[in-house]
């Protein structure tokens, strides 16, 4: 009896991806969802914190600018003086003013997001964890956080 190869090499079979569940999929996109709010957070800060010292550049008062963004007036002339650059440009003061307000208010949105994604997340990872399919290192895998930081997310809501 003789061996006889075969012509062609036998066609690998590729595992097939396995596919995620709907708690794992928000989970995976909620990594995502954050990222993008924590973006937007940190963009909106710079550019308050460079409105301030753009203000106090032209001169609008601490007590003022506090009052619109609503922070400690120390707060606001640590703020403004990490800015050395700026000069005085002669724009009034109301459009300083007007220009911060706006700027809180995304900052406001923003951070009321960051919450809700926040609550969001909670749900879910205790929705997973509750079912049995997923355990604390999948959820950590899945949104990219560590295990200890999944595990302060549940503290509050196994409070209540």
């Amino acid at each position: 009896m003789t061996y006889v190869a075969e012509a062609r090499p036998r066609r690998r079979t590729t595992p097939a991806k396995p596919r995620l569940n709907r708690v794992e999929m928000r989970l995976s996109e909620s990594r995502v969802t954050r990222a993008c709010i924590d973006s937007r957070v940190r963009t909106l800060l710079s550019q308050r914190n460079e409105a301030i010292a753009a203000a106090l550049a032209d001169k609008v008062s601490l007590s003022a600018i506090s009052t619109v963004v609503g922070i400690r007036a120390a707060d606001v002339k640590r703020l403004g003086g990490a800015y050395h650059d700026l000069h005085f440009s002669g724009i009034r003061h109301d459009w300083h003013l007007t220009r911060l307000s706006a700027i809180v208010r995304q900052l406001d949105a923003a951070l009321e997001d960051k919450e809700q994604s926040a609550q969001k997340l909670r749900r879910d990872v205790l929705e997973g964890l509750e079912s049995g399919r997923l355990d604390i290192f999948r959820v950590a895998a899945l949104t990219a956080l560590p295990a200890e930081r999944i595990r302060e997310l549940m503290r509050p809501a196994a409070a209540h």
